[in-house]
Order: C-alpha cells, then structure tokens, then sequence
C-alpha cells in the first residue's frame, strides 16, 4: 500500500536506466521516494543507492522480504524480467519492468496473470510514450490535420556492439535476441503510437557479422490493423546515429527527428511542429513514473499496461518468426 509520503520504491538492477529511474523519483517532489537499491555487483548498488539514501542489496528477495516498499521497478537483463516479476506480484507489490515485457510470450502472460492475481498494477517501461516531442508528433497526427496515414517508416541506427554496452546484450539467452528485442522494440512502439493501429502482420529479414550469436541489422514490412503500411529498419554496423520516423498522409506529411524535431510538410511548406527540448529523455522518464505513482495510488491501469507491451513483444517476435521461415507472418494475438 502506498504510504501518504508517497510511493516506496526499489529498484532492481543499477545500470544506466535505473539511474534515470532514480532521477525521476527525486523530480516526484516526494511523490516517489527509492527506499533500496539491489542488484549483482555490490559496488554498482551501492552507488546507486548512494545518490537515492536508500538501503543495499545484492539479491532481489532479500531486498522484498526485508519489507518497507510498495513497488519496484526492474531493469535487470530481460530474461529475468518474468522471475523477478513473480517474486514481486507474490509479494503485493506493484511492478515497473523495462522493456521489453519478457523474452517470450509465455512468460509475458505468466507475469500478467500473476499480477492480475495479485491485484498489483503492472507497468512497462516504453518511455517513448512518454517523450514530449513523440507526444506533440502523435496528437498532430490524431488531429486529421494531414488527412489518414497512408504509409509509416522508422529508422534507427546504433552502435551494436559497442564495448560501453553490457555483455549481456550480446547473450542470446539473457537478452532474447539482439537488436529487434532491444531496440527494435522502441520502433514497434513508435509505429504503432504515431499509426495509431497496432501491427497485424509481418515480413522481415535479420543478420548480423560474423562470429555473433545475436543479429545487429533488421528491416521489416508491417501491415497495421487499418491497412497502413510501415518499414521498420533497425541496423547496429557502423553508421552514424539516427533515430527518425517519417509518416506519410493524405494531405501531406510528418518527419520526426530526434535531432531536428517534429515537422510537418503540406502544399511545399514545411512547418514546426515541436522543437526537440533538452534533456527529453529525463522528462519522459520523470512523466513515465509520476504515472505509475498515479496508478499504484489509485489502482488503475497505467499509461502502459502490460498487456500493450505483449503487444510489442509479439511483434518482434513475429519479425524473427519471419526472418526464419522466409515468408510473411501474422502477429500472435491479433489473427
């Protein structure tokens, strides 16, 4: 239960997220407060605790049998998203977990069900809802300005194998795949956001260098519940980053650039729409757990629920189910 000085928090994992995690709660003005900080690596939790004044721990259940919280948020390797999650659920605490939801669709509906048992609310981090420039993007496109969407793609660059990124990126059985489950996820999310429709169907292609056990490089023809059709093209060799979506309407047309922002294009004139702010990514987490709060005060379902996120999950799945068999696919859940 949360407690009137707001919601206690723990936190599961001390790397790079989690430390935004922790800097949204201290932006909560007492809404949210870390109480403890776990993860493996003892000096990682220690720091992190540090910044938050809250307790250390080096093992999950330790941390939840040692009592004092009311949710945790989990940004652990995300084969361990469904374990954790259970543990927590059993334990009458509300749950923020990362994306992707799991790294199979078994798991995704065992953590639903668990918590739906539990009367816990289950959140998932697709923190690009939460970015005000994709949120500007998205209500310009709902307005009907520039008539229907008629065709979407999103594009995405990163540096794969970057020696800065954990190992177990690289790990097929901690991560669940490479590049799709990670970041293509985020893309999955955006489409479906700025479409407005989810993904039905799929026909896509993975590969990867030599030598690696996970892919780096994926691209995707989608077909979305309304008919719309979208390219998704995530690669992570070499290129420079680039993070852009561009949607294609009746009337004219969207371009969302994380480095120039948000412009629309009608008649040969090209007009703001929202400028990229500083420090977007902060906000959007700062918003993404001012909303869990909400929820887990009020009982009621989070901007995200879980149940969107398998929607995402299963359609990364359904582009490697694709990449495998060579033809075209149809989205778990919505045949």
């Amino acid at each position: 239960m949360t407690t009137t000085s707001g919601l206690r928090l723990g936190v599961i994992g001390a790397g790079t997220i989690a430390e935004f995690h922790v800097a949204a709660a201290r932006q909560s003005a007492g809404q949210v407060k870390v109480t403890a900080v776990c993860d493996v690596r003892a000096e990682a939790a220690e720091k992190l605790a540090a910044e938050a004044g809250a307790r250390v721990f080096t093992d999950h259940r330790s941390m939840i049998d040692a009592g004092g919280l009311d949710a945790v948020v989990i940004t652990v390797p995300h084969a361990l998203h469904a374990p954790i999650t259970l543990d927590a659920a059993a334990a009458g605490l509300h749950v923020l977990v990362e994306k992707p939801i799991a790294t199979t669709r078994e798991d995704a509906l065992r953590m639903i069900e668990a918590c739906r048992a539990a009367g816990v609310v289950f959140a998932v981090g697709h923190v690009l809802r939460f970015v005000p420039m994709l949120r500007a993007a998205a209500g310009f496109l709902a307005s009907g300005e520039l008539g229907q969407v008629v065709v979407a793609s999103e594009r995405r660059t990163a540096d794969y194998g970057d020696p800065s990124r954990p190992r177990w990126f690289l790990d097929p059985g901690m991560a669940g795949g490479g590049i799709v489950l990670n970041v293509g996820t985020h893309s999955i999310d955006k489409l479906q956001m700025l479409v407005g429709s989810p993904i039905v169907e799929v026909t896509a292609h993975v590969a990867g260098p030599a030598g690696e056990s996970v892919e780096t490089e994926a691209v995707a023809l989608a077909r979305h519940a309304d008919g719309t059709r979208s390219t998704i093209s995530v690669t992570g060799t070499g290129l420079p980053f680039t993070d852009e979506a561009e949607i294609v309407c009746g009337e004219g047309a969207l371009r969302i650039s994380r480095g120039e922002g948000v412009w629309s294009f009608r008649g040969g004139v090209a007009t703001q729409v929202a400028a990229p702010g500083s420090g977007e990514m902060a906000t959007a987490f700062a918003a993404q757990l001012a909303d869990f709060a909400r929820a887990c005060a009020a009982r009621t379902a989070p901007e995200v629920t879980a149940e969107y996120a398998l929607s995402v999950l299963d359609v990364a799945l359904a582009v490697y189910d694709s990449a495998r068999l060579g033809s075209t696919v149809t989205v778990k859940g919505q045949s």
